[in-house]
C-alpha cells in the first residue's frame, strides 16, 4: 500500500511540474446551420419542462449506469450531454437534427445501448476519431487516457476546441486536486474523476458544477447528484458509490 502511495506521489508531482495551473473559458459548440434551424424548431415547441429534462443531472436517476462495470462510460455519455445539444436531444427524445429523423426505440433502450457503445468505443483501439489508442480491457472498466481521449475532439464529450489528459492526484496534496477539478469546472469543463481505496481506483463519477466551494458530482451507479466540500475531499471524508479516495481527474491540458 506504501509503495502505491508512492507511487501516485510521484506520477502527481512529475504532472504538476509539466501541467498548466489555469484553464481557458469553454468555446462554444460549433453546429451546422440546417443542423441549428431544426435544433431551434424543435426546442422551441417543447415546454420549460421538456427542455429541463435535456439536462441529464435534473433527473440523474434517469441516467444510472446499466451494467457494473460501465460507471466511466455512462459518465461520458452524461457529459457529452451537457456539451452537446443535438447530441442530448437525440438521446432524451429520440431526435436527431442532423438526420431530421426520430429514433423509433423508447429512451431507456436508447440509454443503454450508448452507454455499451461508449464503452465498446474508449476500450477498443481506435477512438471516437478513428485515431489509434491503447486498448483496455472492458471488463473492468474505463481507462483514465480512453476516458481523455473520449473527451478530446469532435463528437467528444467535452468542449469543443480543447484537449484533455488523465491527471494523478497528488495523495499528499489532495485539496490541491481539489482546487484543479474546482478551477476546470468553473471554466465550463466537466471533469470526469476517479475514486476508489487506497489500492486502487474502482469508479468513476463526473464532476459537472460548483456551488460555492463544493463541487456537484453526477454519481452513475446510484443516478444521483452529490456535494463534495474541500475539506472532505482532502480528507477522504465522502462517498461516491461507496468510494472515497480521489486518484485521477480528466483535466482540459
Amino acid at each position: 500500500m506504501r509503495l502505491v502511495r508512492l507511487a501516485r506521489r510521484g506520477l502527481a508531482r512529475l504532472q504538476r511540474r509539466s501541467g498548466p495551473r489555469t484553464f481557458t473559458s469553454a468555446a462554444t459548440t460549433d453546429v451546422p446551420a440546417e443542423v441549428a434551424y431544426r435544433l431551434e424548431g424543435r426546442t422551441s415547441t417543447m415546454s420549460p419542462v421538456e427542455r429541463g429534462a435535456l439536462d441529464p443531472t435534473t433527473h440523474p436517476r434517469d441516467f444510472r449506469q446499466p451494467d457494473d462495470t460501465s460507471c466511466g462510460a455512462a459518465s461520458l455519455v452524461v457529459s457529452r450531454m451537457l456539451h452537446d445539444e443535438p447530441y442530448a436531444l437525440w438521446l432524451a427524445t429520440g431526435y436527431d437534427a442532423q438526420a431530421d429523423a426520430t429514433d423509433p426505440t423508447g429512451f431507456a433502450e436508447r440509454w443503454a445501448t450508448e452507454v455499451v457503445t461508449m464503452h465498446r468505443r474508449v476500450t477498443s483501439l481506435r477512438d471516437h476519431d478513428g485515431d489509434l489508442q491503447w486498448p483496455w480491457l472492458r471488463v473492468v472498466g474505463t481507462s483514465p487516457w480512453g476516458a481523455a481521449r473520449q473527451m478530446t475532439g469532435t463528437g467528444g464529450s467535452g468542449l469543443p476546441g480543447h484537449a484533455y489528459e488523465a491527471r494523478t492526484l497528488d495523495p499528499d496534496d489532495l485539496g490541491a486536486g481539489f482546487d484543479l477539478v474546482l478551477a476546470a469546472v468553473q471554466a465550463g469543463h466537466t471533469v470526469p474523476l476517479y475514486v476508489g481505496d487506497e489500492v486502487r481506483p474502482a469508479h468513476v463519477v463526473l464532476v459537472v458544477r460548483t456551488r460555492g466551494d463544493q463541487l456537484e458530482v453526477f454519481e452513475p451507479s446510484a443516478g444521483r447528484m452529490v456535494r463534495v466540500a474541500r475539506d472532505a475531499f482532502a480528507a477522504g471524508r465522502f462517498r461516491l458509490g461507496g468510494w472515497s479516495v480521489p486518484w485521477f481527474a480528466v483535466l482540459p491540458r
